[in-house]
């Protein structure tokens, strides 16, 4: 199986994209761990860049490579020290939901943000309530 993948170069401000096509088994032992090691970085305006491209991904991807590899990492993301990697990694759920449709939403996205309003820290709770309110406008839009 070939699929149509973004290659990531830092550079600047952003990532600069190109398409290549390569073999999912390449991009596993290639793309993700270097996704991966910069979704785990130390500067958050590197992590912020990585949460922005995952959409464009994950659209590549599918949703079954998605859930098995990338899907654990955008829900940490919601559990970060930073307000703006927080902020994204909401925006980044609704992007996801936009791309997967809202019944992959619901059965991968809501359950686990919801246990995330019953944690002890306010921030995790707050963010809950972030990520429902942005969510829920896809949720809107894609039952009409």
């Amino acid at each position: 199986m070939e699929v149509r993948v973004v290659k990531c170069i830092p550079r600047g401000k952003g990532l600069n994209l190109s398409s290549p096509v390569i073999g999912i088994e390449l991009l596993s032992q290639s793309l993700l761990p270097a996704i991966v090691e910069l979704a785990e970085d130390k500067n958050w305006r590197v992590r912020q860049a990585i949460i922005e491209y995952i959409p464009l991904l994950a659209n590549q991807l599918g949703v079954v490579f998605f859930d098995e590899q990338l899907g654990n990492l955008c829900m940490s993301w919601l559990g970060d020290n930073v307000f703006s990697i927080r902020e994204a990694a909401t925006v980044n759920l609704k992007r996801l939901t936009e791309v997967f449709g809202v019944e992959w939403a619901r059965q991968a996205i809501v359950p686990k943000v919801l246990q995330m309003g019953g944690h002890p820290n306010y921030l995790y709770r707050m963010t809950t309530i972030f990520a429902i309110t942005v969510s829920y406008l896809s949720f809107l839009r894609n039952i009409r």
